[in-house]
């Protein structure tokens, strides 16, 4: 019998929903979707969550979100050398390339634990916690800019990477919901 072909665009294995450890009282959030245009690019919606306590535990307290959503367009792939966290050695993996767009946006932050103050002149939202507080500098408007980045999976890992000039190195590493 004849082997099955798939018409499902090469990014699909990267969408769902991926979270980053905990660090501290703060968590990112990614939701990685298909384009609905169907050209096999993906959509990208960051998040950051804050809790109660640390460890990522008790009620959610404030969301960060961006105002757009995250464009990333196939751009081939490549074979790098990378140490794809801190306790790796350095492997040599391939990268699907991403061209991502990120439209003009705002941050917005949420949630029933949200405050919005002015400290040294400037806006911000703040958050308190059990071991203190975040804040986010309220900017306005940031402009739109295009970067050269890239994903891998291993595992129920997903990994990263972004174009440094020369070079690919790590940015964040998620793990499935």
């Amino acid at each position: 019998m004849a082997g099955t072909i798939s018409n499902a665009p090469a990014l699909a294995a990267y969408v769902g929903t991926w979270q980053t450890p905990c660090d501290g009282h703060e968590r990112q959030v990614l939701v990685v979707a298909l384009q609905a245009d169907g050209s096999g690019a993906l959509e990208l919606t960051p998040a950051t969550e804050t809790y109660l306590k640390a460890g990522c535990s008790g009620p959610v307290l404030a969301t960060e979100t961006l105002s757009a959503k995250i464009g990333a367009v196939p751009d081939g792939v490549a074979d790098i050398v990378i140490k794809l966290s801190g306790s790796d050695v350095a492997a040599s993996v391939r990268i699907d390339k991403l061209t991502l767009s990120i439209p003009a946006y705002t941050f917005n932050v949420a949630g029933p634990g949200v405050e919005y103050v002015i400290h040294n002149d400037q806006q911000q939202r703040c958050t308190d916690h059990e071991s203190g507080s975040t804040c986010v500098d309220d900017d306005g408007m940031h402009k739109a800019y295009t970067i050269a980045g890239g994903m891998v999976l291993s595992n129920n890992k997903l990994y990263t990477v972004v174009w440094n000039g020369s070079d690919y190195v790590p940015d964040t590493l998620y793990v499935k919901q």
